[in-house]
């Protein structure tokens, strides 16, 4: 199982009993190679005892070794900070002072910039221990994620081994209050983590047990990387706030439950009411996106008052490549695909239910399709039509 993230690859895999292993590594090794991409494979204790050799005879070096920790959400004691110390509830995008904590320790499963980059939502929980008494109150971080299809929260990593983190983490699992109801909801009831040294100690300290070790092989293809990935998150970043204050003075943007369209859309731009969703136009229009922009420029994805993205069109939406961040109908809030100079993109309106097309390359490649699908605009331009 391949993850490609555009700078780097990783490699985790099921039972390999019965494969041929050389072959497996190589063809592997071929499709790293093919994408510049450095790569990691992860291999465990009970895995088959040729693959470590398969691998090495490839070319790959041996790496860190962590041991593999699990603990049923009931077996995990409840723990206090030390006097003079609280735990909070982080915003889950890390701060520099986080940061630095996480780089000094580790390895961690995930790393806190890896996740950082790779993109947080809600089901991502970031805690902060601090020191009541001092102006530099920050004393270590820990971050858990939902295992997405398992029952398991995963510790991406704590930067010392606290026992409160996992106490506080299986505590917002369980049904007395205050819970985090997406945790709580989801069924999970198990947490996993990997640690060596002080932090796998203190783990089994808090409930979790050993059962089995993961390593890791490493191997660097010829050429140079890219230096991004596809896809990158916008949040406090200057980028982002300078598109966000252009759109406005651009659209003289204006959210309102009442007042509509909410943009003054510009003459290059059809409107259509929508009928709820649609994966089919969602497809056309984000097709049509990714088809209208100049070779190596880069489409922004925001949501008012949450985070935005910054993707590479050609290395996304394809075989072994991230999906493109975001939707283009609205479902509660405003989307907005853009490139950055805003001559081209979409405006979805959640309270009107319209969606704006703009841009005179982007309408010539969607407009009959949307027709087709919606009927014909409501406004062209922002002059009303009627109904098509």
């Amino acid at each position: 199982m391949r993850v490609h993230y555009g700078t780097h690859g990783q490699v985790d895999h099921r039972d390999t009993a019965g494969a041929d292993l050389p072959r497996l590594v190589l063809r592997q090794k071929e499709e790293f190679a093919r994408r510049v991409e450095p790569v990691e494979w992860r291999v465990h204790a009970h895995d088959s005892p040729g693959l470590a050799e398969a691998l090495t005879g490839a070319g790959f070096t041996p790496g860190w070794e962590r041991s593999v920790l699990v603990a049923p959400v009931e077996d995990i004691p409840e723990a206090e900070p030390p006097p003079g110390f609280r735990l909070i509830e982080a915003d889950p995008h890390p701060s520099p002072r986080a940061r630095e904590h996480a780089d000094a320790s580790g390895p961690h499963r995930t790393p806190l910039p890896q996740a950082r980059v790779d993109g947080f939502d809600h089901t991502d929980r970031t805690l902060h221990l601090v020191d009541e008494g001092t102006p530099d109150r920050l004393r270590a971080v820990g971050w858990a994620s939902l295992l997405a299809g398992t029952p398991f929260v995963t510790v991406g990593g704590m930067s010392a081994p606290h026992p409160a983190f996992p106490s506080l983490w299986a505590r917002r699992l369980g049904p007395s209050l205050p819970r985090w109801w997406d945790w709580f909801n989801s069924g999970a009831r198990f947490m996993l983590a990997e640690a060596d040294g002080p932090i796998r100690d203190g783990l089994r300290c808090s409930g979790f047990r050993e059962i089995t070790t993961v390593r890791s092989y490493h191997w660097v293809p010829p050429g140079t990387p890219a230096a991004t990935r596809p896809v990158q998150m916008l949040l406090s970043d200057p980028e982002h706030d300078d598109l966000w204050d252009r759109f406005d003075e651009r659209f003289s943007f204006a959210p309102s439950v009442e007042r509509y369209p909410g943009i003054v859309e510009p003459p290059d731009s059809a409107t259509w009411f929508l009928d709820g969703p649609d994966e089919a136009i969602e497809e056309t229009v984000l097709r049509g996106l990714l088809d209208s922009v100049l070779p190596g420029e880069p489409l922004y994805w925001l949501d008012w008052n949450h985070q935005g993205y910054r993707f590479d069109p050609a290395r996304v939406e394809g075989p072994g490549l991230p999906r493109a961040p975001g939707q283009v109908l609205p479902d509660g809030d405003y989307y907005i695909y853009a490139t950055r100079d805003l001559r081209l993109g979409t405006f979805g309106h959640p309270w009107e239910g319209s969606l704006c097309v703009f841009g005179r390359d982007l309408l010539a490649r969607v407009e009959d399709a949307l027709t087709q699908a919606l009927g014909g605009p409501r406004r062209r331009g922002g002059r009303e039509l009627g109904h098509a």
